[in-house]
């Protein structure tokens, strides 16, 4: 059964590897002879929300399986739903729009719930058992996820299109780097840090270039007030987090190697 269920894994993991790519390369031809997406603002807003809330569900399993207590996620989802809803009515509002410095209200909403997420995992046992207790492959599995987000990005007008190339084949490479740390991981069991920095590497310098550039020069030139902004405002928060635990996750594997060698 368990020779099964890897091979199973492998083939999961090889097919979406494979859609991702040809996604990507797919986009990117379309793009570049002029095709636009032709979806509705509404049936768009539907879709990420769509999405989004899969994503959401796909962390509480994860956290479930690592051993989180229901009454534990009862907490996340509630938490989850607040802050999904709150960042909405913002943006339905707009809030970010009529912000004397619209860039600086922008970092704060995507600052704000990276260091609450992280102080509740250091300061709160039971999560920061749990995510502790989550394995490199089902973060990385989460973090494949950036593909299908980076999709999202070709289907608004409402970026320019550098934008929508810079950061969407750049969240679709961040998810093909998370799948390349998931298949170096199932060929080599035994070298977990490898795979953490493969895995992480791709998606860590996305952030730092897409961020700083939505920041300083889209949102400089474009009102910010629109339904993409949910994916910042809410998803990648959720991503960063996910880089943090790895890394500290690789932190603590570093230590035991120097342990075990001084031994």
């Amino acid at each position: 059964m368990n020779v099964q269920q890897n091979q199973l894994s492998r083939f999961f993991i090889n097919s979406m590897g494979l859609l991702m790519i040809l996604s990507a390369v797919a986009l990117t031809i379309l793009s570049m002879d002029g095709w636009q997406p032709n979806i509705q603002e509404n049936d768009y807003t539907v879709a990420l929300i769509a999405l989004e809330v899969v994503f959401s569900l796909m962390i509480l399993i994860a956290l479930s399986k690592a051993g989180a207590s229901m009454s534990v996620l009862m907490i996340i989802a509630t938490v989850f739903t607040a802050w999904f809803v709150s960042a909405y009515a913002l943006l339905s509002q707009g809030f970010y729009a009529n912000a004397d410095i619209p860039q600086l209200t922008f970092v704060f909403g995507v600052t704000i719930p990276v260091v609450v997420g992280f102080l509740a995992k250091q300061l709160w046992t039971p999560l920061k058992n749990a995510v502790d207790a989550m394995s490199t492959k089902s973060i990385l599995l989460l973090q494949f996820m950036r593909a299908a987000f980076g999709v999202m990005f070709f289907f608004t007008t409402a970026l320019p299109v550098w934008f929508q190339y810079t950061g969407g084949l750049g969240d679709i490479a961040a998810g093909f780097g998370a799948f390349l740390g998931l298949y170096y991981l199932y060929k080599n069991p035994n070298n977990e840090r490898q795979a953490i920095i493969r895995g992480n590497s791709i998606g860590i310098l996305d952030f730092i270039v897409v961020l700083s550039s939505g920041t300083l020069i889209v949102m400089r030139d474009h009102a910010p007030d629109f339904m993409f902004l949910l994916i910042p405002l809410y998803v990648v928060p959720l991503f960063i987090l996910l880089h943090i635990f790895s890394l500290q996750r690789l932190v603590k594997l570093n230590q035991q190697n120097i342990d075990k060698n001084a031994h």
